[in-house]
């Protein structure tokens, strides 16, 4: 690893994809576009992550390539695969805890359970034994046989775009490493799925995020099983790999979205229809989905507590940001000021600090909900959380103008989910002042009712 990271905005990136991705023939193959695939590796050159850059043979003849594999094949034997149903959950192991101590999973759960147990298999991202899987991706070895004629119709493909884009003088020699390298990894995961489902009566996959699971969506797509994503949080126009712009139009087929995807509300789905990859016949709204922990009476109001939600890769921001409230806690003793820190947090330590500083430091699988119920108000930047306020009786407010995200930040604003705080605010005067939660957008639009009708029918075609 070689110099430090640079977190570029997303307004940033889509810009430089609009660019450099403009036209579609620098990554477009035979079947497919690699369009997502290109960008993930320009993301990572923007970064300076040329860790991400790892050896591969994509610039050898297809014949070496083919002898290599074969080569690995034979010293090291295919590992053991776990037998699968017709219908496969793969969880992303997000899990939350019960008042009986009983663990949940946050984003399979409640669709698992709407169908009979002989029918489905639940696969773990990892191992969790807090959860009921029946087997868990790390444990299965990445040992495969020999490519079959399918496999090797796709590393042909790879190969002839790998030699296109070393011929091209589109990239840089450092994105042309960072392209190689990403395709080398979507081959590799396509290599894994492939082997993982191959000869399986598997009919359909459930998944959450397309993006960085392209290999799982080919080899889906070339065994012909049906491939659904579950909605996993926030959805923008600004994200990078959602509501595609018209620019991706002769880019966007093919290119490794999956066949159907379930939405939490109407909300989201208008949302993704602004977008080119993705027709109104292939998007379901499921409502709420999400596991909750039972809701119970609110005997009280609110306390007087403000809810800080952090956000991954964001604990710089969100620590100077708690920082810069000193002064707030002093003018107003009475209350209370919680941290509740990302689940895929990494820097636990940095806001373990933040204790001293009269913060409540929230560990990562609490309830969201429980906590909501108990704050008057809640800062974020651009969080999911916002949505999952809507409807408390809570005030959302969203940090504008204070990070390389402000775009979204403000998105939040113009959707209606939020309203707009500046870091030289008081918060709790703002709030006491003005608390103008009927603006904001109604909770239905957002998390609609569960629907089991609609998720069966999604998952099962």
């Amino acid at each position: 690893m070689s110099g430090e990271i640079q977190i570029q905005s997303f307004e940033y990136l889509n810009a430089l994809f609009k660019e450099k991705l403009n036209d579609s023939s620098l990554y477009r193959g035979t079947r497919f576009s690699y369009l997502k695939i290109f960008q993930h590796a320009l993301t990572y050159e923007q970064a300076g992550a040329d860790y991400r850059i790892l050896k591969n043979y994509l610039h050898w003849p297809l014949m070496a390539q083919r002898a290599l594999l074969l080569y690995k094949a034979l010293r090291q034997k295919p590992g053991k695969r776990p037998s699968l149903r017709e219908i496969v959950f793969i969880d992303p192991a997000r899990i939350a805890r019960d008042s009986a101590d009983h663990w949940h999973s946050i984003y399979m759960e409640r669709a698992v359970e709407l169908f009979e147990p002989g029918t489905v298999t639940v696969l773990c991202r990892k191992d969790e034994p807090r959860l009921r899987c029946d087997a868990s991706l790390d444990s299965i070895p990445r040992n495969y046989a020999a490519p079959d004629r399918r496999e090797v119709a796709l590393l042909k493909e790879v190969t002839e775009l790998a030699k296109r884009t070393l011929q091209s003088d589109a990239w840089s020699e450092k994105q042309k490493a960072h392209i190689l390298s990403a395709l080398h990894v979507f081959f590799d995961d396509f290599r894994f799925y492939y082997a993982l489902f191959q000869k399986q009566p598997v009919k359909s996959v459930v998944f959450i995020s397309h993006y960085h699971n392209e290999g799982l969506v080919a080899a889906l797509n070339i065994l012909g099983i049906r491939s659904i994503e579950f909605q996993h949080g926030l959805i923008s126009g600004n994200d990078l790999y959602y509501q595609y712009p018209a620019v991706f139009k002769n880019g966007i087929h093919n290119a490794f979205f999956p066949d159907h995807i379930c939405v939490y509300g109407t909300y989201w789905k208008e949302l993704l229809l602004k977008g080119i990859e993705f027709q109104d016949s292939s998007i379901t709204v499921g409502g709420d989905y999400l596991w909750q922990p039972e809701s119970k009476p609110q005997a009280t109001s609110p306390t007087y507590q403000v809810l800080i939600c952090a956000q991954k890769n964001m604990h710089a921001e969100y620590v100077a940001y708690a920082q810069r409230l000193k002064p707030y806690m002093e003018k107003h003793p009475e209350w209370k000021w919680v941290i509740k820190m990302h689940p895929l947090e990494k820097n636990k330590e940095l806001y373990r600090d933040l204790e001293k500083e009269g913060f409540i430091i929230i560990d990562t699988e609490q309830s969201l909900t429980s906590l909501l119920r108990e704050s008057r108000i809640q800062i974020s930047i651009y969080s999911t959380t916002f949505f999952d306020a809507l409807g408390f009786d809570i005030s959302n407010y969203s940090l504008q103008e204070f990070s390389i995200y402000r775009d979204y930040a403000a998105q939040m604003i113009t959707e209606g989910v939020a309203q707009p705080l500046y870091i030289d605010e008081d918060p709790i005067e703002k709030h006491l002042q003005s608390k103008a939660t009927s603006s904001l957008r109604p909770r239905k639009e957002v998390y609609g009712p569960f629907d089991a009708k609609a998720i069966r029918l999604a998952i099962a075609g």
